[in-house]
């Protein structure tokens, strides 16, 4: 006698399982459409956020480069007062490196960037500019307190700064320095003063030409 129930019921609540697991699978799974709306919406949040990440990092580099004009400068007067004599920082357009400026310390005034002297290279993203075109140059001065003293704008074609054995500047000026970010105008400008005594001040200023004092 045979007794055919038990596989019958064995079989149904094997399919039942395994109906069961594909449930289970479809269930924690993420099906396309759920996946290309993510996609979408991150798509959306990123075309949001680029812009004002872009600026930002502009004007971090912008900052950068007016920083190292300042940090040179400092170079340069802090070897003269050690070394107790004249050193001069020399500015040019980098021969090598076309587009971009090189400064460095001339401890020995032979003219000539020598492998132990201090230097910067300034790329476009933060280099000198034409100081003629740069907006309200003239209301830079009264906010710098500059009083008498005589002002010298540095052009981008190259120039000399020279300190004496006090760490002052020689001739007893201000000479400033304009920077801007060629690949990104808008971003305004960077000056770098530097005064009579040896001391510096970074000031920054939109494309409309408000001063405003970075330190």
């Amino acid at each position: 006698m045979r007794i055919a129930a038990p596989r019958a019921t064995e079989r149904i609540s094997k399919k039942k399982r395994v109906n069961d697991l594909g449930a289970v699978r479809r269930q924690s799974g993420i099906s396309l459409l759920e996946l290309v709306l993510v996609l979408g919406i991150a798509m959306v949040l990123l075309a949001m956020g680029l812009p004002a990440f872009l600026r930002m990092l502009h004007v971090i580099q912008l900052s950068s480069g007016a920083t190292q004009v300042g940090d040179i400068l400092r170079q340069a007067r802090y070897a003269a007062i050690s070394q107790n004599k004249s050193v001069r920082c020399i500015f040019q357009p980098s021969s090598t490196n076309p587009g971009m400026t090189v400064f460095w310390v001339d401890s020995n005034w032979n003219g000539t960037q020598d492998p132990t002297e201090p230097m910067v290279l300034l790329t476009i993203e933060g280099n000198l500019v034409d100081p003629a075109s740069v907006p309200n140059t003239a209301g830079l001065i009264p906010l710098a307190a500059l009083g008498t003293a005589g002002t010298t704008p540095q052009a981008p074609g190259g120039g000399t700064i020279a300190f004496d054995a006090r760490g002052a500047v020689s001739p007893l000026n201000v000479n400033i320095f304009y920077l801007a970010n060629g690949n990104a105008p808008e971003v305004g400008f960077r000056a770098v003063l530097l005064m009579p005594t040896g001391s510096l001040q970074i000031w920054s200023a939109d494309t409309s030409g408000n001063w405003a004092a970075v330190r």
